[in-house]
């Protein structure tokens, strides 16, 4: 009779605290398994079974239950061995997918199920050999055929089981050491390793990390484990417990278990225990079970500082976080950082987020660590805290100064800021850490931070008017302003108050922006102060224009450029330039537009303001447009898009695209304009931008009509129009009323036409917009040229002109010269149309450019 051995499978093997489950919670009395022949048989061919019962409401993994089969099939087919190991957070269910697998393949493994919990999270895991031990023991290996010696025990483990066709659990493994040596020899065994480490140095296998259950799934779960049927009429606040639970599957089990055990509990109840935070991971145990000891066994195997990194972190405000921000909170350097946020994404207890090298908390892992944080004496917290505001606050400084051109004034310590040096560099800062510097306002206000709040919002909102960031920069406006409200400051509170107008004339909310800068122009004066007199001066200036009132806006504009001039800065005179251009530009003084655009034009390359770069680029495209220099526009438009798209703008983004895109129209390139006007609408979408994507949508109109595309043409024009009446944006609406005239001729609907040219014409009066209203004229003629009238053609046609002046461009008098002349011919009137031939001639003596715009009489001879 053969020797019969007992060896022993520990009770707290498939308890979710020492290997994770998704499924029910295993606490198994003690197994003794028996090898070798029984007494009462000859032949013991009963199957070798060391894994804890399969559990019975098993949910979810769809996916990596598909992906692990196919690799488990294709392996038996091949003959060949197998390693899959499975990873993620602690509660997140390994154990309970591996032990899964194990049961579905057993037909495949007929040499029997062995497994062993490695205890890795324990201060102590289980040594290799002792597990070889209780294998080959498991395998009919005598006791006195075991060696001790550890090297012999290896070799003789290995003759054991190799090829044979197992399954081999190795639970909760500890590190890639601990486990290299179970690894079956051969080729017939598939083994299945669970770890809260990614085991990322292993070679040879294939790799499964669990991520938390998505609603659906968190909600089949708690109803299996409840035994409560579909949550029909408590949704709502089961999908609640499901979300204060991370749908972390621990978490889950042990809400479930709370209410399958307790007879009276609701929902309701759950939700209202589970909405505290600083309670949550109190509410969230019961019996044996506890997300806070899940996590703690985790925790404590960390080294020093991942320990306190993980601390601190819980103090970032927002999602995520990256080295920059790691570093300040602990007080190290990036180096020491980077190196604790992978120690704690190897344990997962941080996970990674969709940038590389940015990682963030799931949520009960945060509520865990700053349980852990509230026990640090305040001091160093608060250290903590101070030196997060600063290393954010000098970020934003930074990345806006070097995007916006002005120079630092005053020298910051390098490791007070992130290392920003380029646009490339400050970018990137920007998308990264805007939400965490905007959110760490609110805290510094929280925390009686006044100062630190205030400085934060104002290099916040210089970022976010650069990036085009609305949302955020109406946030650290409004953080801002009640900042300096609990300071007593005006400056400060002045500030903001400009930067709140900028955002307004952003928005495209005119009125209430030039409502804004009266209030600060008026403090200026009242200051005395040159420079806050120079700036408000020409933010009124600015709004002014943005009214149509171009009289009142260019004496505003000369002031501030004397007082900046006078005050030397740079920067600032290039920025009126600007705006002086743009008022002369509206006037219809394109050539001295071009001149103060080109004058800002260099100063922003000087000053390295590649924002003002851009902006400029396209500003001097679109007075060339109108002098008919198209190729020319197209290239500063092109220039401009690829600085816009480096900065990372997505409104001037489209702004740029929009305007490119008409350019490219006028050149009669109308795929490409289409391609660039359906861009921009995506764009806008994504950007929050309506205002931006109905005049994207106008234009594509435009386009498709002339593409002979009407149906799709009216379908866009009516959306245009029906979002700018909805937003209540006249300029824009009144601008895609006037396009909408062409579509309407061409549908025969006349009447329809001129109404829409009436509520055009109606708003750009009321904004000053002359030219604009010349512009609406011109295309009344044009259009009326093309169905045969040609009283009315020669009528728009003559009052586009006067209404234009005399600062007209030659394509635009070569136009409507050229539809007065054929009207005029047309209509028998050849003393008139004599008189339009000259001025025709002449025009196309000094401007050779202008052929084209002859073909509009190509069928009326000049000669």
């Amino acid at each position: 009779m053969m020797k019969r051995f007992a060896v022993e499978a520990s009770g707290e093997a498939a308890v979710a605290i020492g290997a994770d489950v998704n499924a029910p919670i295993l606490t198994n009395p003690t197994i003794k398994i028996f090898s070798g022949v029984s007494e009462n048989a000859a032949d013991n061919t009963e199957r070798i079974r060391l894994l804890p019962p399969q559990a019975s409401d098993f949910t979810g993994r769809e996916p990596e239950i598909s992906m692990a089969e196919q690799l488990i099939q294709c392996a038996a087919e091949q003959n060949s061995p197998l390693t899959i190991t499975v990873s993620g957070k602690p509660g997140v269910g390994k154990t309970a997918l591996a032990v899964y697998l194990a049961y579905r393949h057993e037909s495949l493994y007929v040499g029997g199920d062995l497994y062993a919990d490695l205890h890795g999270v324990d201060v102590k895991p289980t040594p290799p050999e002792d597990v070889m031990a209780r294998f080959m023991a498991a395998l009919g290996v005598s006791e006195e055929d075991i060696p001790t010696d550890p090297e012999a025990r290896l070799d003789a483990y290995r003759r054991t089981i190799a090829d044979r066709p197992l399954i081999l659990i190795l639970d909760n493994a500890a590190d890639e050491r601990q486990v290299r040596p179970l690894l079956p020899p051969g080729s017939r065994a598939l083994v299945l390793i669970t770890s809260r480490n990614h085991l990322a140095g292993l070679e040879v296998t294939h790799r499964l990390n669990l991520q938390t259950f998505q609603l659906e799934t968190s909600l089949s779960f708690l109803e299996k484990v409840t035994n409560r049927g579909a949550f029909h009429s408590d949704r709502p606040e089961a999908e609640l417990v499901a979300d204060f639970c991370g749908n972390l599957p621990l978490a889950l089990r042990i809400a479930g278990n709370r209410l399958a055990s307790s007879g009276n509990m609701r929902l309701h109840d759950l939700v209202k225990e589970l909405r505290d935070e600083q309670s949550r991971l109190e509410a969230l145990q019961v019996g044996d079970l506890a997300v806070r000891a899940a996590f703690n066994l985790s925790y404590r195997r960390l080294g020093k500082a991942a320990m306190k990194a993980f601390r601190r972190l819980s103090l970032v405000p927002s999602d995520d976080f990256g080295t920059g921000l790691c570093a300040a909170l602990c007080g190290s350097d990036e180096k020491q950082a980077s190196k604790a946020l992978r120690k704690l994404a190897e344990a997962n207890l941080l996970e990674p987020a969709a940038v590389y090298g940015r990682y963030r908390f799931h949520d009960l892992l945060k509520v865990y660590s700053r349980e852990l944080l509230d026990r640090e004496p305040n001091k160093q917290v608060r250290d903590s805290c101070d030196r997060m505001l600063t290393w954010l606050n000098h970020s934003a400084m930074v990345a806006y100064f070097t995007l916006s051109g002005n120079y630092i004034r005053v020298e910051l310590p390098k490791q007070s800021h992130a290392a920003i040096e380029s646009t490339e560099d400050a970018v990137p800062w920007i998308e990264a850490e805007l939400q965490n510097a905007v959110a760490s306002a609110s805290l510094a206000l929280d925390l009686g931070c006044t100062e630190e709040a205030a400085s934060l919002c104002m290099a916040v909102a210089g970022c976010c008017e650069v990036a085009g960031r609305w949302a955020e920069w109406d946030n650290a406006i409004e953080l801002g302003s009640r900042a300096a409200k609990a300071l007593n400051s005006p400056e400060i509170a002045t500030i903001l108050l400009a930067s709140k107008a900028n955002l307004a004339r952003n928005r495209r909310e005119f009125r209430d922006a030039a409502d804004i800068a009266e209030i600060v122009y008026k403090r200026a004066l009242e200051s005395g102060n040159s420079h806050r007199i120079a700036e408000s001066a020409n933010l009124l200036g600015s709004t002014k224009m943005d009214l149509g009132l171009h009289a009142e806006a260019v004496p505003l504009l000369k002031k501030s450029l004397s007082l900046f001039r006078a005050l030397n800065l740079r920067h600032q005179i290039g920025q009126v330039l600007y705006n002086l251009g743009t008022a002369h530009r509206a006037s219809g003084r394109l050539e001295l537009a071009i001149d103060y655009f080109q004058q800002d034009l260099l100063i922003c390359e000087e000053t390295e303001d590649w924002s003002g770069v851009a902006e400029t680029l396209n500003s001097i495209a679109l007075a060339t447009v109108e002098l008919g220099r198209l190729e020319e526009a197209e290239g500063y438009q092109r220039r401009s898009l690829d600085i816009f798209q480096k900065i990372g703008n997505p409104h001037k983004e489209s702004m740029i695209r929009n305007d490119l895109g008409i350019t490219l129209m006028a050149q009669d390139r109308n795929d490409e304009s289409l391609a660039l006007h359906l861009e921009d609408v995506d764009i806008c979408q994504r950007a929050g931008n309506p205002s931006g994507e109905a005049v994207a949508h106008a234009n594509a109109a435009e386009v498709l009509r002339r593409l002979g595309r009407f149906d799709e043409a009216v379908e866009r024009s009516s959306r245009a129009i029906s979002m700018l009446e909805c937003i209540g944006d006249e300029q824009r609406l009144a601008h895609s009323l006037a396009s909408q005239i062409p579509l309407l001729f061409d549908g025969g609907n006349v009447e329809a036409a001129l109404s829409a040219a009436d509520k055009a014409r109606t708003v750009l009066e009321k904004y000053g917009e002359a030219k604009r209203i010349a512009g609406l004229h011109q295309v009344l003629a044009r259009e009326y040229a093309k169905i045969g009238d040609h009283e009315q053609s020669i009528s728009f046609a003559k009052v586009s002109l006067v209404l234009y002046g005399e600062d007209a461009p030659p394509p635009f008098k070569a136009l409507s010269y050229a539809l007065a002349f054929r009207a005029s011919s047309a209509l028998g009137d050849n003393e008139m149309a004599q008189e339009y031939r000259k001025l025709l001639l002449a025009l196309a003596d000094e401007d050779s450019s202008l052929g084209s715009t002859f073909e509009e009489i190509s069928d009326v001879d000049l000669t």
